[in-house]
């Protein structure tokens, strides 16, 4: 009977998993006993814990969440300078966001299985030099066809980039710490904006101002190529591609820099194939796929159409806005140009964003992931929708307030979830496409609010409301809850239920009644 009892714990686990079907479970590995040879990689990433490694891998990610950030604020910051140089018209105009999103799409597509294939500090160094070249070219443009172009090769380096570092940090942090980390590469995500509109205030009055203000930028993007330099592969990733002894070095290297005894033995490696983009629409994944990818669409065409419908808001005077703010002006060439009070105000917009990333995680972390996003969605159609009241005096600062903290909310907390959906073997390939949709999304709710908002502002915050609502209604039939659950390297869904720390004092135990037997015999 003592033999077995590591085999009935496990069932029984096995069983509460199964019968809290949706619900949250808290599970912690508690790490490799000493007398175990082989390890899952699982349980040598809790026993080793957060520490100076891991404080090494946000700053990296961070960084590219910051450098990321800031080339999304460019084309908002740069349209009407854009408009007044070369003249182009307000669809052209449009057609600059709704392409470079399209191409964000594209870059997450292709990056994800790539990284899945080649491993992600690989593939998110390379992109990261292209789009350091891309983004410097961009600001030497000489005229608007050069200048799309080279914003939609930066575009794609983007896309490619932010699925494979999410990912990457997922698999590189304890479970207790996932949400903290994601807290962090928000924080940098703020400040990337931060900076960019900053430079904006200081810069955009020269002349040819936006070109300086590009250049400024991509000083992120030299900082991040210096830091993936100093970075590890992804040691689950290794362990995928049945590379043990790299794997080893790395979870040593981790244990060393955050003051623990290296690992002996050796590393536990599951049958393991690799994945493609169609396995990502496959059974078991068909309904998580198809639910996250649609709430995914909805809020980043809600969260990047608002880039625009902000600055929008207040230069045509919506909602008596302009009472408020001087905001555009008629410069020397007679183009309507932001005034430096817009730039301050787009400044202190980003920081509004802060409570609602804070919210994210410590919501999802003790309440979960799937009330946390029903939530999020719902207040972020409620209050969109209410944008058609006009709120009079400080009431519709509240509003836009509230919606900013919402919108932040909703895609951190999907952010959070989506890597934690997927196995080892297709979580970047199923990251990118996920991360793809939602750049369609970006692409639709940019293009469509730059103009429709030059005709009517209500028009943009209808359609808004209209995509959201299917945000709303899709969560409801969200699949798995992964609070507090490891994440996984197959697709069988005992490997999320069990700790192979438990899997190995099963198996210890099996080899003894073995011997037991053998003795006996």
């Amino acid at each position: 009977m003592g033999d077995n009892q590591p085999l009935a714990e496990n069932d029984a686990l096995q069983q509460q998993l199964e019968s809290e079907g949706n619900g949250a479970v808290d599970f912690q590995p508690k790490g490799p006993p000493e007398n175990v040879s082989k390890h899952n990689v699982s349980d040598l990433v809790e026993h080793i814990g957060w520490g100076k490694y891991h404080w090494k891998v946000v700053t990296a990610m961070g960084m590219m969440s910051f450098a990321d950030s800031a080339e999304i604020w460019i084309i908002s910051l740069i349209s009407k300078d854009l408009h007044c140089e070369w003249g182009i018209t307000s669809f052209q105009l449009a057609l600059i966001p709704g392409l470079v999103f399209f191409f964000m799409a594209v870059g997450s597509l292709t990056a994800g299985e790539l990284s899945d294939t080649y491993g992600r500090q690989r593939v998110m160094l390379i992109v990261y030099y292209v789009f350091a070249i891309s983004s410097t070219l961009s600001a030497l443009a000489w005229g608007y066809y050069s200048f799309l172009i080279l914003r939609c090769i930066a575009g794609f380096c983007i896309g490619a980039n932010y699925g494979v570092s999410i990912c990457y940090s997922a698999e590189m942090v304890p479970i207790a710490k996932r949400g903290f980390c994601l807290l962090l590469l928000d924080m940098f995500w703020v400040a990337g904006g931060v900076y960019v509109c900053f430079l904006a205030f200081l810069v955009m009055d020269l002349k040819h101002g936006w070109r300086y203000l590009i250049l400024l930028t991509t000083v992120p993007c030299i900082i991040v190529i210096i830091i993936l330099h100093l970075c590890d592969e992804s040691v689950r990733f290794l362990v995928a591609s049945e590379k043990k002894e790299e794997a080893l070095k790395v979870i040593n290297k981790m244990a060393i820099e955050n003051g623990k005894a290296e690992v002996e033995g050796d590393i536990m490696v599951t049958d393991i194939h690799k994945g493609n983009i169609l396995d990502v629409f496959r059974k078991p994944f068909t309904r998580t796929t198809l639910t996250v990818g649609c709430m995914f669409f909805a809020i980043t065409w809600a969260f990047y159409g608002f880039f625009y419908l902000l600055p929008d808001v207040m230069s045509y005077g919506y909602c008596h806005l302009s009472e408020w703010f001087s905001t555009t002006y008629t410069n020397a060439e007679g183009c309507t140009v932001y005034t430096k009070a817009e730039y301050l105000f787009m400044l202190v917009a980003n920081l509004l964003y802060i409570p609602g990333y804070i919210a994210s995680p410590i919501s999802a972390e003790y309440w979960g992931r799937k009330p946390t996003l029903r939530l999020s969605y719902f207040f972020s159609l409620v209050l969109t929708a209410a944008l058609l009241i006009c709120l009079s005096g400080y009431l519709v600062y509240v509003e836009l307030f509230l919606i900013i903290n919402f919108y932040g909310m909703a895609i951190a907390t999907v952010w959070l979830y989506m890597p934690e959906c997927y196995p080892t073997y297709i979580r970047s390939t199923a990251t990118g496409t996920q991360n793809a949709i939602s750049k369609f999304g970006a692409a639709g709710g940019s293009f469509i609010t730059e103009y429709m908002d030059s005709i009517n502002i209500i028009y943009s915050i209808m359609i808004t409301s209209g995509v959201l609502l299917v945000g709303v209604i899709t969560s409801i039939f969200l699949e798995r809850e992964t609070r507090g659950i490891p994440l996984r390297d197959t697709e069988e869904p005992e490997e999320m239920a069990m700790s192979t720390i438990q899997q190995t004092n099963y198996g210890a135990s099996v080899e003894g009644a073995e011997e037991s037997q053998d003795t006996q015999s």
